[in-house]
C-alpha cells in the first residue's frame, strides 16, 4: 500500500485508490504522523472531533472502519496508545520526503549541487496543494507536528532556490522568486535571493529597489530595519562589487549556519502571525458548491484591488459557522499573515461592543494595552494601518447587521473578510452572499452515519431516514441527535426516531447548545411585533402570503410587510417566490415552526383569537370562491354565507378577477387549514370549508385529495357531533363508490349514515343518502349481474324520491333519485320507462341550473339520458343530447364532463357505424381524461378507439 499525508490524506493499493471518507482522513493523518511512537485515544478524539466528551464509541467505530479499509496496519490501543505499523512493502510520502531532503543536504555538502537540486525538487513534488490538507490544527501535539513539517518544507524550498542561483539560473529564477515572495513578502532570505538574481541578470537598480521596498514594508509593519546580512548585500550591490573578474564571488549567505531561514517579523505577539480559527468540524458533510464558490471568491484577494467580503446567511442551526470555519482553514495558505476570528455574539445574552472587539483584535496583532487608542475611531484607524500590505483573513461570526462590522473591514487590498449571519446583510460595498439551505436527505443520513457509525445506520436505514427527516436537514440537529445516539450504543434507532417525532426540540439539546436555544437567540433579538408574527405564522402551511398573516393578526397587509421582511432577513422565514397573482410567498422550516408553535401555545388567548380569525377568514374566502365554481352534481349547493369580517379586500378582488388562478394557488393552503381545524377540534369550521373546497376538487378531478380530506374530517369529529359525522361519512362514501370495488366499501358507510339520519329525522339528508345508496347498489348490481341488488337499488331510489318531493322539498335530491331510477330501468332493458323517467330528470335539471356554475346538474342529466338513448337503440337522438352536455360542461370548465360526453358520443357514432367520427371522439375523450389525470378512463377510451378502427370500412 502507498500512504499519502503531505497533501490530502490518501491510500492506494495496487494502483487503485482506497476511498477514505472526509471525516476519517484527520484520524488517519494523525496516526500516520504519530508513526510507531503511538498516540493516545484522547489525542485522536481531539484531533478528529475537537473534544473527548462521549466520543469513545465514535472513535472505536472510526478505527474499526479504517481497519477494514487498511487491514493489518493499525495496532490495538495499549500503553503506547494507537499506532500505525506499516509493512515492509508499504510506501509513505512523508518518509520519502525526509529521505530525499537528507540526500539533498549530503549532496550539497560535497558540492554536487545539480544532484541536490534534483533530490530536493523530487521531495517538494510530493507535497499537495494545500499542504497537509487533512492534518488538524488541534490538539497541540498534532499542531506541533504540522508546524515542524511545514518548516522543513520551507527550508527545502529555499535551499532549492539558492542552489539554482549557484548554478547560474539567474533569469529563470526571477519568476519563481517573485511568486514565493508574494506568499511571504517579509522573508529576508527570499528577498536576498531575488536581489542577487536581479543583479546577476543585469538588473542592478531593480535589485536596489527590491531592498528599498522590503525596508519600507518592514518599517511600516514592524518598525524594524532589514537584518545585517541583507544590509551588507545591499551595500555590495550598490558598490557594484558583487561580481569579480574571475567569476562569481561567494554569495553572502541567505541561510543561517544551521540551514534555517531568518524568521520574518510578522503580526502578532512574539512575531507570530495570529491563527485564531476555531477547529473545523471533521465530519463536515455536503456544501461542495458553497465551499468551492467561497474559496474562489476569497482567494481573489491576492489579485484584487479591493477587499473581498463574503457573507454566509441562513437560519439558526443550518451550519453557517461550520462552513465558515472549514473554508477559512482551507484558505490558510492564501493568507500567510494570519487569520483573525471574532465571535460577535449578537444572538447571545451578551452581544459584543465594537470597542471591546477592536481592543481584542489589536491585542492579537501585537499592540500592547498601553498602545490602545481610547475611542472606536482611533482603534479602527490603528487596525487598518496594521493590516495594510498584509494578507490576513478576517472571520466574523454571528453578525446581525453590516453596521456592526464596518470598523473591522481592512482598508487596503490583500485581506479578505468572511462573515456569518442569520440576517441577509445589505451593504453599500460589494459583498458575495451565500445563503445556506438545509442538507438533503442523503447528506443528513451521511452525517448521521459519520457520528453514530455506518453499521447502525445500515442496520436501520428507515429509522435513520426518519431521524434525519425530523431534523429537517439542519446539521446542528443531526449532530445533537447523533451525539445522543453515540452515547447510547444500545438504543435502537427506531426507538429514538419515535421519541424524536413527539419531542423534537426538547430532545435536540446538547451540553452546550441545543436547537431550541439556537432559535431562541434569533427570536429574542426581534422587536415585539416581529416576534408575535413569528409565533402566529407557525399556524400556516408552506407557501403562505402576507394576507394570510393579516387574517391571523387582524391587521392590514401593509402594516405587516415590515415584520415579514425582518423575519425573512433574519432567516426565520424564507421567500419561496411569487404566485400567479404577484403575491410574495413565504415558507418556514419545520423546526422553526415547532419552536414558534410552542411559544404560541404559551399564550392561549392569543392563539385562540388567531385561530378564530384564521378559520373564519378562510371560510369567507372559500365561500366567495365556491360561488363561482361548478357544483358537484351528486350534492346540492352549499348555502352562501353573509359575513365579511376577516378576509382582506385585496384577496376578495383577486378571487373576483380570477377564481381559477386563486384556487389553483391556494387549494393546498385550504386543505392545510382544514387539517389545522381538525387538530384543534374546530369541526364545524373544518366541515364548512371542506364543503366549499369540494366542488373545485370535483371539477379538477382531484378525487384522491377530496377523499383524504373527508377521511381526515371523519376521523377527527367526535361522537358529540352526529350530524357532522353523518355528512362527512356521506361525502366520503359518494367518492369511494366510483373506485374499483368501491360499492362494497361504500355501502357500510352509507348504512351508518342512513341510521343516523333516520334517528335525528334529518329528512333532506336521509333522501340524499338514499339516492347515493341507490346509485351505489346499481353499480354493484351491474358488477355482479344481480337482479336482487337492482331491486334494492330501486327501492332506495323510490323512497328517496318520495322524501325529496315531500318532507325535504329538495329538487337536487329529486334529480339524483330520478337519475338513479332511470338508469335502473335502462339496466333492465325497460327502455320506454327509462326514457320517460329521463325526461322528468332533464326537466328538473333544467330548473335547478340557471347559470354556468349550476350547469353540471344539467350536463349530468343529459349525459345519463344520452347513455339511455344509446341503450334503447336511438344513437342519433343521443348525439344531440351529448353535444349539449359537452357544451354545458365546457361552460362549467369541467374537463372530465367534456371527456365523458365525448366518450358517449363516440359510443353513439360507433352504433351508427360512423367509425371514423367515433375514432375522433374517442381520441378527444382519451386526451381530455389524460389531461385531468384519469388514466383508467383514458385507457378505456383507447380500447374503444381500437375497436372502432378494427370495424370493417
Amino acid at each position: 500500500m502507498r500512504f499519502v499525508v503531505l497533501g490530502s490524506v490518501g491510500v492506494q493499493q495496487a494502483g487503485e485508490t482506497v476511498e477514505i471518507s472526509r471525516t476519517r482522513r484527520p484520524l488517519l493523518a494523525t496516526l500516520l504522523l504519530a508513526g510507531g511512537t503511538g498516540v493516545t485515544a484522547q489525542t485522536l478524539m481531539q484531533a478528529v472531533w475537537g473534544d473527548t466528551y462521549g466520543r469513545e464509541n465514535s472513535l472505536k467505530t472510526a478505527l474499526s472502519q479504517l481497519r477494514r479499509l487498511i487491514p493489518g496496519r493499525i495496532a490495538k490501543g495499549g500503553p503506547r496508545g494507537y499506532r500505525m505499523e506499516l509493512q515492509h512493502d508499504d510506501t509513505f510520502d512523508l518518509a520519502e520526503f525526509l529521505a530525499l531532503t537528507e540526500q539533498g543536504r549530503e549532496q550539497t555538502a560535497v558540492g554536487h549541487h545539480a544532484e541536490a537540486v534534483t533530490s530536493l525538487q523530487k521531495a517538494l513534488a510530493l507535497w499537495g496543494d494545500p499542504p497537509l490538507a487533512d492534518v488538524p490544527d488541534d490538539p497541540p501535539q498534532v499542531a506541533t507536528w504540522r508546524r515542524e513539517l511545514l518548516w522543513k518544507r520551507k527550508v527545502a524550498q529555499e535551499q532549492v532556490l539558492e542552489l539554482r542561483l549557484l548554478l547560474g539560473e539567474d533569469h529563470q529564477l526571477l519568476g519563481d522568486l517573485r511568486k514565493e515572495i508574494a506568499e511571504d513578502p517579509l522573508s529576508e532570505t527570499l528577498n536576498a535571493l531575488l536581489m542577487k538574481a536581479l543583479y546577476r541578470a543585469g538588473y542592478r537598480i531593480d535589485a536596489l529597489h527590491q531592498y528599498d521596498s522590503l525596508a519600507a514594508l518592514l518599517a511600516q509593519d514592524t518598525g524594524a530595519e532589514p537584518g545585517l546580512n541583507l544590509r551588507r548585500l545591499r551595500d555590495e550591490i550598490a558598490s557594484d562589487d558583487l561580481l569579480g573578474t574571475s567569476g562569481p564571488r561567494p554569495l553572502t549567505s541567505a541561510v543561517t549556519a544551521d540551514d534555517r531561514p531568518c524568521t520574518p517579523v510578522a503580526l502578532g505577539p512574539g512575531g507570530l502571525p495570529p491563527a485564531q480559527l476555531p477547529p473545523a468540524v471533521t465530519d463536515f458533510t455536503g456544501r461542495e458548491d458553497e465551499v468551492r464558490q467561497l474559496k474562489r471568491y476569497l482567494s481573489s484577494a491576492r489579485d484584487s484591488d479591493g477587499v473581498p467580503i463574503a457573507s454566509i446567511c441562513g437560519p439558526p442551526g443550518v451550519g453557517k459557522s461550520a462552513l465558515a470555519h472549514l473554508v477559512a482553514h482551507l484558505l490558510r495558505p492564501v493568507f500567510p499573515d494570519g487569520q483573525i476570528y471574532v465571535h460577535m455574539g449578537v444572538t447571545s445574552e451578551r452581544p459584543r461592543e465594537i470597542g471591546d472587539v477592536l481592543a481584542e483584535v489589536l491585542s492579537a496583532l501585537g499592540v500592547p494595552p498601553t498602545g490602545l487608542p481610547a475611542g472606536v475611531s482611533g482603534r479602527t484607524a490603528l487596525y487598518r494601518s496594521l493590516m495594510a500590505g498584509r494578507r490576513v483573513l478576517v472571520v466574523l461570526d454571528d453578525v446581525i447587521g453590516i453596521q456592526q462590522i464596518q470598523a473591522l473591514l481592512p482598508g487596503t487590498s490583500g485581506c479578505a473578510v468572511l462573515v456569518t449571519s442569520r440576517s441577509h446583510l445589505v451593504a453599500s460595498t460589494a459583498m458575495r452572499v451565500v445563503r445556506l439551505n438545509p442538507l438533503s436527505k442523503e447528506e443528513s443520513v451521511s452525517l448521521l452515519s459519520d457520528i453514530v457509525g455506518a453499521d447502525r445506520v445500515e442496520a436501520e436505514p428507515t429509522a435513520a431516514a426518519d431521524i434525519c427527516a425530523v431534523c429537517g436537514g439542519f446539521p446542528l440537529a443531526v449532530r445533537i441527535a447523533g451525539s445522543l445516539l453515540a452515547g447510547q450504543p444500545a438504543w435502537p434507532l427506531r426507538t429514538f426516531a419515535e421519541r424524536l417525532r413527539t419531542r423534537s426540540l426538547s430532545l435536540l439539546r446538547g451540553d452546550d447548545l441545543g436547537v431550541e436555544a439556537s432559535i431562541r437567540g434569533s427570536d429574542e433579538a426581534l422587536p415585539g411585533d416581529a416576534r408575535r408574527v413569528f409565533r402566529l405564522v407557525s399556524m400556516l402551511g408552506h407557501g403562505f402570503a402576507g394576507w394570510e398573516v393579516a387574517m391571523l393578526d387582524n391587521k392590514k397587509v401593509a402594516d405587516l410587510e415590515g415584520a415579514l421582511e425582518l423575519l425573512t432577513r433574519h432567516s426565520l422565514l424564507t421567500s419561496v417566490g411569487v404566485d400567479a397573482s404577484g403575491q410574495l410567498r413565504y415558507g418556514q422550516h419545520e423546526l422553526l415552526r415547532s419552536y414558534g408553535a410552542a411559544r404560541l401555545s404559551e399564550r392561549p388567548d392569543e392563539q385562540d383569537s388567531a385561530m378564530h380569525r384564521l378559520l373564519l377568514g378562510w371560510l369567507e374566502l372559500a365561500d366567495l370562491a365556491a360561488a363561482q365554481i361548478a357544483r358537484e352534481p351528486y350534492h346540492p349547493p352549499v348555502r352562501r354565507l353573509d359575513i365579511t369580517m376577516y378576509a382582506a379586500t385585496t384577496v376578495r378582488e383577486m378571487i373576483a378577477a380570477d377564481v381559477d388562478g386563486w384556487l389553483a394557488t391556494e387549494v393546498g393552503n385550504l386543505l392545510n387549514v382544514i387539517r389545522i381545524a381538525c387538530e384543534r377540534g374546530k369541526y364545524q369550521q373544518a366541515l364548512g370549508i371542506a364543503l366549499r373546497v369540494a366542488p373545485y376538487l370535483y371539477r379538477e378531478s382531484r378525487h384522491q385529495e377530496a377523499e383524504d380530506m373527508w377521511r381526515r374530517i371523519l376521523q377527527a369529529i367526535t361522537p358529540d357531533y352526529p350530524r357532522l359525522q353523518a355528512e362527512a361519512r356521506h361525502r366520503l362514501a359518494s367518492l369511494i363508490m366510483s373506485r374499483p370495488r368501491g360499492p362494497q366499501r361504500a355501502l357500510p358507510l352509507l348504512d351508518e349514515v342512513l341510521a343516523a339520519r333516520e334517528k335525528h329525522k334529518d329528512y333532506q339528508g336521509l333522501a340524499r343518502t338514499l339516492g347515493v345508496r341507490a346509485e351505489c347498489r346499481r353499480r354493484e348490481a351491474l358488477d355482479q349481474q344481480s337482479a336482487t341488488l337492482l331491486r334494492k337499488a330501486e327501492v332506495d331510489a323510490q323512497r328517496g324520491l318520495s322524501i325529496a318531493c315531500g318532507e325535504a322539498r329538495d329538487q337536487y335530491t329529486e334529480l339524483a333519485c330520478l337519475r338513479a331510477l332511470a338508469l335502473i330501468a335502462s339496466a333492465r332493458n325497460e327502455h320506454g320507462r327509462a326514457l320517460g323517467l329521463a325526461q322528468d330528470m332533464v326537466r328538473v335539471a333544467h330548473k335547478v341550473a340557471p347559470n354556468a356554475v349550476h350547469a353540471t346538474y344539467h350536463a349530468w342529466a343529459l349525459q345519463a339520458r344520452g347513455a339511455m338513448m344509446i341503450a334503447a337503440g336511438r344513437p342519433e337522438q343521443a348525439l344531440g343530447e351529448l353535444d349539449q352536455a359537452h357544451d354545458l360542461s365546457r361552460q362549467a370548465r369541467h374537463r372530465a364532463g367534456q371527456a365523458r360526453a365525448s366518450e358517449l358520443a363516440g359510443d353513439a357514432l360507433a352504433a351508427l357505424d360512423r367509425d371514423q367520427e367515433a375514432v375522433q371522439r374517442y381520441a378527444q375523450a382519451a386526451a381530455a381524461f389524460d389531461e385531468v389525470g384519469l388514466a383508467d378512463e383514458a385507457d378505456r377510451c383507447r380500447r374503444k378507439n381500437g375497436d372502432a378502427r378494427a370495424e370493417p370500412g
